[in-house]
């Protein structure tokens, strides 16, 4: 029998969540970098990881860029190392809009070609969980590549998370694509706390009216759209226009239909995780008080034997 691996948390952080996608080009990093802000502009105190390797996009929406190569950028990386590292050993992670944030984007230049083997690329977004010296958080957001393959396999496998969230498009080809990463996580026993449909929309600036730039699905999918919708995104030029100067559209337009959007996600997300906590202690309370009760039940017998041998002893 095949022994069941431990799986670990980071410290000082409360919340692990990963944003995940089956497919690319959804626009799951400008979720990612939104949700961070709204978060954190909402008083939290957020992390950002870009789990990325291949094409890491959070420096260049928080405007950290880094355009020239780096040489042997491995090496300032210690790979194998898996004990708790002294402070001076640790990255600092870079704040931004009052996130913290790390990128395999701060090593490598943004037009340099990273391509990890798959097992490597696990350990890297494993290792880079451990030695950066995150701090309290309230929450830990990994924005993951598309795809079901690294470092998703690793990382439901080998750390405690505390809930998935799956962003797409409306139509058919991003959501066959969503509903595998959806299997996926569920097959890893990963909560799924909902969807987020970006790109839903777009309201012509002239007229008003609303456009449906993608085609909305016409097909049901069963377990996609038994899931909670977390928030609908609109499609939105200014908001990657503001993305490609570093500055996200919850920073340079905060009372826009997206960035408001975005906090309506921030506080949805924060909402399932609390109900989820409170579902948990009930089941733990439940689970103590039926120990107690079975103490008790169990005390009582004992009592009530001691009492039948004492009255057979007196007669």
């Amino acid at each position: 029998m095949q022994q069941k691996r431990t799986q670990t948390s980071v410290e000082n952080v409360q919340h692990l969540i990963v944003i995940g996608s089956g497919k690319g080009g959804v626009g799951k990093s400008t979720v990612s970098v939104n949700l961070a802000v709204a978060l954190a502009q909402q008083g939290a105190a957020v992390g950002l990881l870009d789990a990325d390797t291949y094409g890491p996009s959070v420096p260049l929406m928080l405007g950290v860029r880094k355009r020239g190569e780096t040489h042997g950028w491995r090496g300032t990386l210690p790979f194998a190392q898996r004990q708790k590292l002294a402070p001076e050993q640790m990255l600092q992670p870079l704040l931004r809009y009052g996130v913290k944030v790390m990128s395999v984007g701060f090593f490598v230049g943004e037009e340099q070609a990273v391509a990890p083997m798959p097992d490597v690329q696990g350990m890297l977004i494993r290792q880079l969980l451990y030695m950066v010296n995150w701090g309290p958080l309230d929450y830990l957001l990994i924005d993951l590549p598309p795809g079901n393959g690294e470092p998703q396999a690793t990382l439901v496998r080998e750390m405690a998370l505390s809930g998935a969230i799956l962003v797409t498009t409306p139509q058919d080809v991003a959501r066959i694509d969503t509903a595998k990463a959806l299997a996926m996580f569920r097959q890893a026993r990963v909560h799924v706390l909902g969807l987020v449909t970006n790109m839903s929309g777009f309201s012509c600036p002239h007229c008003g009216e609303l456009i449906e730039i993608f085609p909305a699905s016409q097909e049901r999918r069963g377990s996609l759209d038994e899931l909670p919708t977390l928030s609908t995104i609109p499609l939105h030029p200014p908001t990657a226009a503001t993305g490609d100067n570093g500055r996200p559209v919850t920073v340079s337009l905060p009372t826009s239909s997206v960035a408001l959007a975005f906090h309506t996600l921030a506080s949805n997300v924060a909402r399932a995780l609390d109900e989820i906590e409170q579902a948990r202690d009930a089941e733990q309370q439940a689970a103590t008080d039926e120990a107690s009760s079975i103490k008790d039940r169990n005390s009582d017998a004992e009592a009530f034997a001691k009492d039948s041998d004492s009255d057979e002893e007196e007669s």
